[in-house]
């Protein structure tokens, strides 16, 4: 009879997490969609450009940077090139994601000043350490 009732609530518990996932992935998708429906129109032919290829562009906003790359693993307020900016990093996580990143987007008053891609894995280091160069 336990094994009965420990495939039952298997079953519910899969069931549980298949749901909550779709409402996960549900969520993403209708803030994607949003944006496309109502901001995308209005941004200029360069910007739409970006977006639909997957490129950061020099003074993007956030929106626009989350509608080309989709949502970062992690956000971290740092200092880069001795200034204060906020950075957003991009797969692959690794272990801990908010410390490894391949892609990096950063921002100065809501707007992309500055990216970096890493050929080599490194481990993202809050200043002092700085970034790679």
């Amino acid at each position: 009879m336990s094994s009965k009732i420990n495939a039952h609530t298997m079953a519910r518990l899969v069931s549980c997490l298949w749901l909550g996932l779709g409402l996960l992935l549900t969520g993403c998708e209708s803030e994607r969609s949003r944006l496309m429906t109502e901001k995308y129109p209005t941004y200029p032919d360069d910007i739409k450009r970006a977006i639909d290829r997957g490129y950061p562009v020099r003074g993007m906003n956030h929106d626009q940077i989350y509608l080309a790359f989709g949502e970062p693993i992690c956000k971290k307020a740092i200092e880069h090139k001795g200034r204060p900016v906020e950075v957003w990093l991009y797969p692959p996580g690794g272990r801990d994601p908010c410390l490894t990143a391949e892609f990096r987007v950063y921002f100065e008053n809501g707007a992309v000043s500055d990216w970096a891609k890493m050929t080599e894995a490194s481990r993202f280091a809050d200043p002092p350490g700085g970034l790679p160069p």
